[in-house]
């Protein structure tokens, strides 16, 4: 497994999520324009039988948050997907593979470059209009979500008194599914997905729930 200086087995941020998720298999290294945009990388296993992906470096410095959601100054995200899915390196032969990875990686440096910040319930569309994401699915948008299937105290690393990094997991969704969001709000699109079974496991060929009925 590469190591990288800000980033080894004695780091607080390594600790919390060896601890929770285990040990990672692949830390996928890029710095662009000085920013930490690295990818870590823990392939299913028995205990969790799908791949999980956590962003590192956004945290290292703070979003422009307004001073009332100061706590979610310093974030990174995750990403799910099926443990039928390319993670290394070697095996992503196409866009329809790496796609998960570019989103990671482009979303890593979106708060800084847009002066911006994140928290539960952002939605960030692939171009306005948005369009689909790959040629293999209908997916259009990305939200953000508490990471509900790790340990509650996964959730929030605490660093300091004065910072706390926050964990939002990454959902493609449908541009039907945005639109309902942005109307009805995010509870409402959450309880279609509870009402049909959805997770956060990335399922390509997943049911649009604004495109059901029941």
């Amino acid at each position: 497994m590469d190591k990288i200086n800000d980033l080894d087995e004695n780091n607080e941020f390594y600790q919390h999520i060896k601890k929770y998720i285990g040990e990672p298999n692949l830390i996928n290294l890029e710095t662009v324009s000085d920013m930490n945009r690295h990818l870590i990388i823990f392939k299913a296993n028995a205990e969790r039988d799908y791949h999980t992906l956590i962003t590192y470096g956004m945290s290292l410095v703070s979003a422009n948050v307004p001073l009332e959601e100061n706590e979610w100054g310093h974030t990174e995200l995750m990403m799910y997907l099926p443990k039928s899915w390319p993670v290394m390196k070697e095996q992503i032969m196409e866009f329809n593979d790496y796609w998960p990875f570019g989103w990671l990686r482009k979303l890593g440096g979106f708060t800084h470059e847009r002066n911006t910040w994140f928290c539960y319930g952002d939605t960030i569309p692939n171009g306005d209009p948005p369009e689909s994401i790959s040629d293999n699915t209908n997916f259009c948008c990305m939200l953000l979500l508490p990471p509900i299937r790790e340990d509650e105290h996964f959730f929030e690393l605490k660093i300091s008194e004065e910072k706390s990094v926050r964990f939002l997991v990454v959902m493609p969704i449908y541009k039907e599914e945005m639109e309902y969001h942005l109307k009805n709000g995010f509870g409402a699109l959450l309880e279609k997905f509870d009402q049909l079974n959805i997770n956060d496991i990335i399922d390509i060929n997943r049911i649009n729930t604004c495109k059901v009925s029941y």
